[in-house]
């Protein structure tokens, strides 16, 4: 593990020197890592991810700009396509996202309510139910994110709210999130964040704590490496491929 993880932190450290002089515009980030922005993308554009996790899984999602304000989407999940175990296909998600608000007397404040998946790694995992999804599950959310000017540049800091609903709803489960993400330069980004804190702020050793970095190519194709970590357990490895268009 240590040998992967060396040679995935080299990776990153290459690229973000040599690649991101490639990038001609700014690809802003539907997504922090594992948790959701205020930001969307254009009318008449579109966009298509992947998303690698541990145990050999993958998930697919598209989304379409119907409106600058929305899009909409579906998210495929499927477990297990690399390895010994027996492939899953779980239960398809929808995937919207409508900013409401993006400035509040001339100052940039952005705000969105949206449904999305997310994944929560082995805690996901529920025994005897209909559907055993142990990695990414559905549900809404309320998300605020704000500009913040540290070192000459741009960064955003978002925060909100979600609830667990598919395949399974867990209103006890209810989080919030805080995250940050910071352009080192116009092609390269580091984040941050700080997802699964209960509502009530109980289980402290059951957040997740992640951090990753994004290059992004000619402002349409973008490349994500990112960990997944709760206390005393291992990281969780995530690499993200995402690519945006226009009709």
């Amino acid at each position: 593990m240590k040998k992967t993880n060396l040679i995935i932190l080299t990776s990153i450290l290459l690229t973000s020197i040599i690649l991101p002089s490639l990038a001609k515009a700014q690809m802003k980030s539907i997504k922090t890592i594992d948790t959701p922005t205020a930001f969307t993308i254009g009318r008449g554009s579109y966009g298509v991810s992947m998303m690698a996790y541990d145990r050999g899984g993958f998930e697919f999602s598209t989304i379409v700009g119907l409106i600058d304000m929305f899009y909409f989407g579906v998210s495929l999940d499927f477990q297990n396509v690399i390895g010994q175990e027996k492939p899953q296909l779980n239960v398809p998600g929808v995937v919207a996202k409508l900013k409401i608000m993006d400035s509040i007397f001339g100052i940039p404040f952005f705000m969105a309510i949206g449904y999305d998946s997310f994944y929560i790694a082995g805690d996901g995992l529920r025994e005897n139910t209909p559907n055993t999804v142990d990695r990414v599950i559905f549900g809404p959310y309320l998300v605020i994110t704000q500009p913040i000017y540290l070192l000459r540049g741009e960064q955003y800091v978002s925060y909100g709210f979600r609830l667990p609903a598919q395949p399974l709803y867990v209103p006890d489960e209810s989080s919030y999130f805080i995250a940050l993400d910071f352009p080192i330069t116009e092609g390269f980004f580091l984040k941050a964040e700080i997802e699964r804190i209960f509502w009530n702020f109980r289980d402290p050793d059951h957040w997740l704590y992640n951090f990753g970095a994004r290059c992004v190519f000619a402002g349409k194709l973008a490349i994500e490496f990112d960990f997944l970590w709760r206390p005393r357990e291992n990281l969780n490895r995530v690499l993200r491929i995402e690519y945006r268009g226009h009709f």
